[in-house]
């Protein structure tokens, strides 16, 4: 049967237990490494909680059936009667896995597929206390459910019996209380926590064991369970009311502050109304309030009501949010050509003036609509804590994973497309990095590695790293390795320095590994890395100390949709560097470069740098391009893939803001270009791909 996706409650569902989902990974993780935090663990219970309760309103019968078993595993581990595993974690965390999955057929429109019964199985046998778990017979689950649903109907089918289900069920209720009570005074503490509070609310619904629909079937049936309750020595209507103000009393159990309206006279303890059971003791205080009669609070004496609170966020769709940018994208290329219309018209004081209240407006506005196309980093962190657990595991190494900058943010795209790479990087962390417990002991280490991704925003960009504290790299056995696998001679690779070396990893085919895995050693995933990052205009590098770990830097905009550049002009045509790959600008003297192994150099700090003349490459002229060849220009020093190199230009314009617009048909796919915009003096500028420009032109 299919589903109705134009269902705005099962949107919504969709929306809420999604972001559940996604912190769950990291809290499971957190849990098995701090199993003694009540906080998180009522945390985890509380989000199966809520995931089933949607689930149930929507009737979506396969994940309620699996989030009900993965409640009651945590139930259990509340109660104490059972430890948290990696066995039980592995369980829940195959739970998490099904669960999503579920939500993929649901947005998919179609009603998910129950859970493997071996699953719930398994989460059976973890729903047993640890002493009885091996003595006590496993049940299947279809068998569990039908002798509940059948001890359910005979309870409830009798209209005689519902007097006597709602009697049990406020007896256990005050049991609970009354427990609760007791222990809370032996700490000194008479407030009943949150978790109590929705444990008493449990017991009062049963999950199930209560069922109201027998109670309207006639008038008589409803006269003859008041009549019932009225009649019992158990509990009066009064005395019900107080308990309900005390389990609802603002998350505080105070049975002490329930003053009697005359002084309760101990001489005649037979009056006194029985509501614990003959068996359950409570403290003499507990008993006089449970003897006296609230009295009618005054009407002033009611505390007031909260003000409701006002909705202070709204659901927009991205696409609405995408067209908006698209307008201040609009309007900041407005913005430029007033400036430039400005600087050429002379001093016309108020059109300077008017200029500039357009420039103050249009950022404001432009960071303004920015804003709300973050989101935090931590949408794309959260994952990790699984991915490194489930990897330490199936590699058998010990490693912690820390986290910094979670709340960093940057835009949506960019977090969506960051994901894959940053999976990459911290796989290849925890299999290449970090060594096995006993190598690290071997050398001094500790047996635990560590593994600290770090996110922080560095002006108008983010930056992300990934370091280790594993064995590092060798230069030389990088060196050896290319050579090795025919992706570089010999007398190329010596004249690599240590940190080219580093950067060799991101060569397509390279890996380090001996032995193809699962995990690793297929030479794909670097390359994918570095191509992926720079289709973002991001730049990627590294940095390694052999035997003290690698750290890995990633450098992306904050935006993809307005982008600084550096407007250089070759043969008379704007074109736009993204700023940044550029590094620094140098006035180009020809009297300091060289020619090695066919390649024009220009020494700068006693360092050889690459030159590479882009006339050469993007202007179709080869006279213009021989005389500009003969003359001195400027040099922008930029980053490509790790390696310094120099990009010979005719002229500078300076620096400006621009923004991307996607290529015509004819131009799309071109190497070396990444887009097109419209310059302040109303011309049309080509964005320039610095890395596509050296695989399509240097290579």
């Amino acid at each position: 049967m299919a589903i109705d996706l134009n269902d705005e409650i099962l949107q919504d569902f969709l929306l809420e237990a999604g972001e559940i989902l996604d912190a769950l990974g990291e809290q499971l993780v957190d849990l098995e490494q701090s199993p003694d935090d009540l906080d998180l663990l009522n945390g985890i219970f509380r989000s199966f909680h809520t995931v089933k309760g949607g689930a149930g309103f929507l009737a979506i019968d396969p994940l309620v059936n699996v989030c009900h078993k993965a409640e009651d595993v945590f139930n259990v581990l509340r109660q104490g009667e059972r430890s948290v595993t990696p066995e039980l974690m592995d369980a829940i965390l195959q739970v998490v896995d099904v669960v999503t999955d579920m939500f993929d057929q649901i947005r998919a429109g179609n009603d998910p597929e129950e859970a493997d019964p071996a699953l719930l199985e398994t989460l059976l046998k973890f729903t047993k206390p640890e002493a009885a778990a091996e003595d006590a017979p496993v049940e299947t689950p279809a068998e569990t459910a039908t002798e509940q649903s059948q001890a359910e109907e005979a309870s409830i089918a009798d209209p005689e019996n519902v007097a006597d289900v709602v009697e049990q069920e406020f007896e256990s209720m005050l049991d609970v209380a009354a427990g609760a009570t007791e222990a809370n005074s032996a700490d000194g503490n008479d407030e009943i926590t949150e978790e109590e509070f929705e444990s008493l609310l449990d017991s009062l619904h049963g999950k199930g064991q209560f069922s109201t629909e027998n109670l309207n079937d006639s008038e008589n049936s409803a006269k003859e369970m008041q009549q019932q309750l009225s009649d019992s020595d158990e509990i009066t209507e009064e005395e019900f009311e107080k308990v309900l103000d005390e389990l609802h009393g603002k998350g505080k159990f105070k049975p002490e502050v329930v003053k009697p309206s005359e002084p309760v006279k101990s001489e005649k303890p037979e009056e006194t109304p029985k509501v614990e059971k003959p068996a359950k003791t409570s403290k003499p205080q507990q008993t006089q309030a449970a003897d006296s009669k609230p009295a009618k609070a005054a009407p002033a004496a009611k505390a007031a009501k909260p003000a409701p609170q006002v909705e202070t966020t709204v659901r927009v769709d991205t696409e609405v949010l995408d067209e908006i940018m698209n307008m201040v994208g609009e309007l900041v290329l407005v913005r430029n050509r007033f400036q430039t219309l400005n600087a050429n018209s002379g001093s016309n004081e108020d059109f300077s003036k008017a200029v500039s209240n357009l420039d103050v407006v249009t950022a404001d506005l432009q960071l303004s609509v920015m804003k709300t196309r973050m989101q935090p980093i931590k949408k794309v962190f959260g994952r990790f804590p699984r991915v490194v657990r489930d990897l330490a595991r199936s590699l058998k190494k010990e490693i912690r994973l820390e986290m910094v900058g979670e709340d960093t943010d940057l835009d949506k795209n960019l977090v969506e497309a960051l994901a894959d790479p940053l999976v990459h990087l911290v796989r290849n962390a925890v299999d290449h990095g970090i060594e096995s417990p006993e190598e690290r002991v071997a050398v001094g280490k500790p047996r635990e590695g560590l593994v600290v991704l770090t996110a922080s925003q560095e002006g108008d960009h983010i930056l992300l790293s990934i370091k280790d504290d594993g064995k590092g790299m060798n230069p030389d056995a990088l060196r050896n390795k290319v050579v090795e696998k025919g992706l570089m001679d010999e007398e190329s690779a010596a004249r690599l320095d240590d940190k080219e070396c580093y950067n060799l990893i991101f060569l397509p085919g390279f890996s380090t590994k001996t032995e193809i895995s699962d995990v690793s050693g297929r030479g794909v995933g670097m390359d994918v890395v570095k191509t992926r990052i720079t289709q973002m205009n991001g730049v990627v590098e590294i940095d390694s100390e052999e035997g003290v770990g690698s750290t890995i830097i990633i450098k992306v905009p904050l935006t993809l949709a307005i982008m600084p550049t550096l407007m250089v002009v070759l043969g008379g045509q704007n074109f736009a560097l993204p700023l940044a790959s550029v590094l620094e600008i140098l006035d180009l003297d020809l009297r300091n470069t060289n020619v090695v192994d066919g390649q024009q150099v220009v020494m700068v700090r006693e360092k050889a740098l690459p030159l590479f003349y882009l006339s050469e490459w993007l202007v179709n002229d080869p006279d213009y391009v021989l005389n500009k060849k003969t003359e001195a220009g400027h040099v922008v020093v930029v980053n490509a893939g790790g390696r310094q190199i120099g990009f010979v230009v005719d002229q500078l314009i300076g620096q400006e803001e621009v923004v991307i617009k996607p290529l015509g048909a004819k131009l799309h796919g071109l190497d070396g270009l990444s887009g097109a915009t419209i310059t302040g003096d109303g011309k049309i500028a080509l964005i320039l791909d610095v890395p596509g420009l050296m695989t399509k032109y240097a290579a």
